[in-house]
């Protein structure tokens, strides 16, 4: 009997031993991810990352959240196949309460690979193609949006990893429109040039009313100014003082992207509009979108 008491003892104590290994890793996979998204170099914090998530997995194959975790990082890494790979094991949880963000980074994530696989049909002039993978993909932002706004201002564990709910929110609302660009241009290839204004109406319509409820969200400032200056491109003939007073507007929303900083993948892009924009006319600005001081 003792022997039996002993033996369940022991049971128990490798229990723990290996929960305990697990949360271990995984804390730490966390914590390199999140010096990873603060990195101006995150490629050696990611991979830090992904060794101590496969330690997880080695000990433990249902742990989901660590597959979901890996699938955020080849998607940051723009591995789409890995990131669906992983995804798809992650999908196999139950991601409730706490867990709540991993299905929307999951549904994110496939925005991001359908809307990747539009750019490289359009690329390859498949515009059919194009325009089937670009609506799965806005399909998919919608779908992270709409919950998102529903569960602004509830915990989980996604907090710490920089995926609030708030943040995942406003991160899909620039995928979206990213992809409703992109379908403008197939619009406009495959139907005319009508349907391409609308979609981009819609487009700065909903970005300028969001930046009313999110005015620091200076990415969705660059995005609705990128679809200022496209519209202003499209009524550059028939409406040239309309076309003049959007690219003003596209000008007065990176003016505000200089002053309060934008995320380092978007500074060239946004130095590059500004300048089409400005003809190089006030390298100052150009500078601060860069986050550097003005040269003397």
């Amino acid at each position: 009997m003792k022997q039996r008491i002993w033996g369940m003892i022991g049971l128990l104590l490798i229990v723990f031993f290996f929960a305990g290994c697990v949360a271990s890793h995984l804390d730490e996979a966390k914590q390199q991810y999140e010096l990873a998204l603060q990195a101006e170099s995150p490629l050696p914090y990611y991979k830090a990352a992904l060794e101590e998530l496969d330690a997880v997995i080695a000990r433990d194959s249902t742990q989901y959240q660590a597959y979901a975790l890996k699938g955020l990082i080849y998607r940051n890494l723009e591995d789409f196949e890995r990131a669906t790979e992983n995804l798809e094991i992650a999908k196999k949880g139950s991601f409730e309460g706490t867990q709540s963000w991993v299905p929307l980074m999951v549904n994110l994530t496939y925005g991001d690979i359908f809307h990747a696989q539009a750019t490289n049909a359009i690329r390859s002039n498949d515009w059919q193609s194009a325009k089937g993978y670009q609506e799965a993909s806005i399909e998919f932002f919608n779908s992270v949006i709409n919950t998102a706004f529903e569960n602004i201002g509830v915990a989980s564990a996604g907090d710490s990893l920089g995926v609030t709910m708030q943040e995942l929110y406003l991160i899909a609302q620039g995928r979206w429109a990213a992809a409703k660009f992109q379908m403008a241009v197939i619009d406009g290839k495959l139907e005319n040039k009508e349907r391409q204004d609308e979609l981009l109406r819609e487009v700065t319509t909903r970005l300028s009313s969001i930046i009313e409820m999110y005015p620091e969200a200076t990415f969705l400032r660059y995005y609705l100014a990128d679809g200022y200056r496209k519209q202003s491109l499209t009524l550059r003939r028939t409406d040239p003082e309309q076309s003049q007073r959007l690219q003003e507007q596209a000008i007065t929303q990176l003016r505000v992207c200089a002053e309060i900083g934008l995320p380092s993948e978007l500074r060239n892009p946004a130095v590059q509009l500004f300048n089409a924009l400005s003809s190089g006319a006030e390298p100052e600005i150009e500078q601060k979108i860069l986050g550097m001081a003005p040269s003397q």
